[in-house]
């Protein structure tokens, strides 16, 4: 039976690799690299997720790889295919690790090892040298193999019409070998060089590569660290610093989390500027519209301790007195997506999703529009119960009277905004008492049905504070 090879390089490295570079991503994205070979600085974004993918995928592929089914070819093609792609996984890890400046050292300390291919190599050879030697005359430069000297001798190079693998019947020089590649120097009068090659040892050199992978991690950490330090120590100002201007808070705010953190909540600074920049067509939603305004001004003040604090987690960053163990958000998220699938508007939540179509800076036609302004028929006699709303009003008004009654409606059922907004008319139409406070932290059992019908909502509504 004829002698295969199949291979187990690790993948859980690569992947691991992946969860740091995208663990404070922003950091990642922005970072600047330079190096020799390329003029000036670039941002190495595009080039770490090229990297990253190429990594995993030839990994995967190689671990899929079965090499020497085909002994029966003078030419070992997939020899060719596996030393190409073994190079490729290299440089992606020295690549990456170069990008996160990973301590140069420890690369050179791999490159200069000579514990791998050992015999083969002469004086002033290592395993490096030999691993560029083998893939240059096997594969990439078969006609003229020049750059590694100590293997050429008195040649100008090397010639390699054909790396072949050990057969039963093949009676190379070298039977322990795996495969023999055929070697003609520059000069005629010099012998054919039958070089044995043996699939374990390159095996092994790339699977030190890959044992190379979490001092990359461990560097990434360090640099994200490093420019964490450096975020907190630049002040985040405060609304008062900036004549409690809050429209220039909140533009200033953006641009402070565009460059801190990675793009995801940044198109909610805007959406909140046109809570503080209209004016409302019927000025008894005034009373509601303070409430809301009051709700996002208190919500800042976590993210600006979000900011300068570069951190996510605890009340004093994300303002989340009572979290929820299967929700990972912040105060600031969360009164800016306030979802209809819950409470008093389950039944249209479909026709409040749409709402979106009214968006003046996005691309949806004046059908879209239409549809929307049709859908909001529906439920407008129960958003009544919150604002004054007729349908007939601007789309972007449309749009921030659906949202206070959504954020109004939060407040009167046991619902996580309602648990993390104070009780106070500082934020409500209307306080709670005590008991209905300590009815929102009340557990309570499941029934089968989690369906409510309007008339069990109407009755929630008035027990939670409506």
């Amino acid at each position: 039976m004829m002698e295969t090879f199949r291979f187990q390089f690790n993948t859980e490295y690569a992947r691991s690799l992946r969860d740091a570079v995208n663990d404070r991503r922003k950091q990642s994205i922005d970072n600047m690299h330079a190096e020799k070979q390329i003029k000036g600085s670039y941002c190495a974004w595009d080039r770490t997720c090229a990297a990253m993918d190429r990594l995993e995928d030839t990994l995967d592929y190689l671990n899929d790889v079965e090499l020497g089914k085909d002994k029966k070819s003078r030419s070992a093609f997939d020899f060719y295919d596996f030393i190409n792609n073994a190079y490729i996984v290299i440089d992606c890890i020295k690549t990456i690790g170069r990008i996160f400046r990973v301590d140069n050292r420890l690369i050179e300390e791999i490159e200069n090892s000579t514990s791998i291919f050992k015999n083969e190599l002469g004086d002033k050879s290592t395993d490096q040298k030999y691993f560029e030697y083998v893939r240059s005359l096997c594969s990439v430069h078969p006609l003229c193999t020049n750059r590694q000297k100590e293997f050429l001798n008195s040649s100008q190079f090397h010639c390699c019409p054909f790396v072949s693998w050990q057969g039963p019947t093949t009676l190379y020089n070298n039977k322990k070998a795996d495969l023999m590649a055929f070697i003609y120097p520059s000069d005629p009068h010099e012998k054919i060089i039958q070089l044995g090659l043996y699939v374990s040892q390159f095996e092994q050199y790339l699977a030190k590569w890959i044992d190379f992978i979490p001092k990359i991690i461990e560097a990434k950490n360090t640099y994200t660290d490093r420019e964490y330090e450096r975020l907190r120590g630049e002040k985040v100002k405060s609304l008062a610093e900036l004549d409690n201007n809050i429209v220039q808070w909140l533009k200033y705010l953006k641009d402070e989390y565009s460059k801190r953190f990675d793009s995801g909540s940044d198109c909610l600074f805007d959406e909140y500027i046109r809570f503080f920049t209209i004016e409302l067509s019927d000025s008894r939603n005034n009373i509601a519209l303070k409430k809301y305004q009051n709700a996002i001004i208190y919500a800042l003040g976590f993210l600006r301790n979000e900011l300068q604090n570069m951190s996510y987690d605890g009340y004093e960053n994300n303002g989340i007195e009572h979290p929820e163990a299967w929700l990972e958000t912040t105060l600031f998220d969360s009164i800016g997506y306030i979802s209809p699938n819950d409470g008093i508007f389950t039944k249209y939540a479909y026709n409040l999703q749409k709402v979106y179509y009214l968006e003046p800076n996005e691309n949806y036609s004046e059908y879209d529009k239409i549809y929307a302004r049709g859908l909001l028929e529906e439920p407008s006699k129960l958003i009544n119960q919150y604002v004054y709303f007729t349908n007939t009003e601007p789309d972007v008004e449309r749009m921030i009277l659906v949202q206070l009654a959504l954020y109004l409606d939060s407040l009167t059922r046991k619902s996580f905004l309602n648990k993390n907004i104070p009780n106070t008319l500082t934020y409500r139409m209307k306080l709670l008492t005590d008991e209905q406070y300590a009815a929102l932290f009340a557990e309570e059992k499941r029934t089968e049905s989690s369906e409510y019908t309007e008339k069990d909502l109407l009755k929630l509504l008035e027990k939670y504070g409506g």
